[in-house]
């Protein structure tokens, strides 16, 4: 009796041990810019700065994600496309998208974290409101014009945001050999190393 007292004490402290060994990623991790214009047709310029929230407290094996980016986009317009210009000009665009799901360290390894996103709670904003246009041409523009503009613009840039974003979500499916150093997180996704560094701690 002693013995199984003895075995099961041993195994509960080797448990123990496991779990204050897995990487703490408890918390909000921002990844650097990233430049995401191939992903984005009509865009000439477009970076994206990619967020992970893990839901994992001390100890946890899997729990909530949301996963979000920033993505800011150029575009240039020929002044043909508009009469309402009589020379180029460019758009500057600010969206968000964010989607859900849940996190979980693979079987038998704390260094690799399998992500399992739900399309269905993606979503995407393009703000009129945080839409520009090269100032010096709109020197003369009605307000009005203006603010229409910018409807029509974000309306367009929703979808191929919308393609943009599922893309760079969606290669988050594993993060492997996972380490957390001085508040950065390094981790591999495919063939490329991503790092993050930790903006908030719940």
């Amino acid at each position: 009796m002693k013995i199984i007292t003895i075995l099961s004490a041993t195994a509960l402290a080797l448990v123990a041990v496991a779990c204050t060994k897995r990487t703490d990623i408890n918390g909000s991790w921002t990844s650097t810019p990233t430049r995401v214009g191939d992903d984005i047709a009509a865009a000439s310029e477009a970076t994206s700065v990619l967020s992970i929230d893990f839901d994992a407290p001390k100890g946890a094996r899997s729990g909530g994600v949301t996963v979000s980016a920033v993505i800011d986009a150029t575009q240039p317009v020929k002044a043909d496309t508009l009469a309402t210009f009589t020379e180029p000009y460019e758009v500057s665009v600010a969206a968000t998208a964010t989607i859900s799901g849940r996190w979980s360290f693979e079987d038998d390894d704390d260094d690799d974290i399998l992500i399992f996103l739900d399309r269905n709670t993606m979503q995407v904003n393009v703000d009129p409101n945080g839409i520009t246009f090269s100032q010096n041409l709109l020197t003369g523009a009605q307000q009005p014009m203006v603010d229409s503009l910018s409807a029509v613009t974000a309306d367009r840039w929703r979808s191929a945001v919308r393609n943009a974003a599922t893309k760079q979500f969606f290669t988050l499916t594993k993060l492997d050999d996972v380490k957390v150093v001085n508040d950065i997180l390094s981790c591999e996704v495919g063939k490329r190393d991503l790092t993050f560094h930790r903006s908030s701690v719940k």
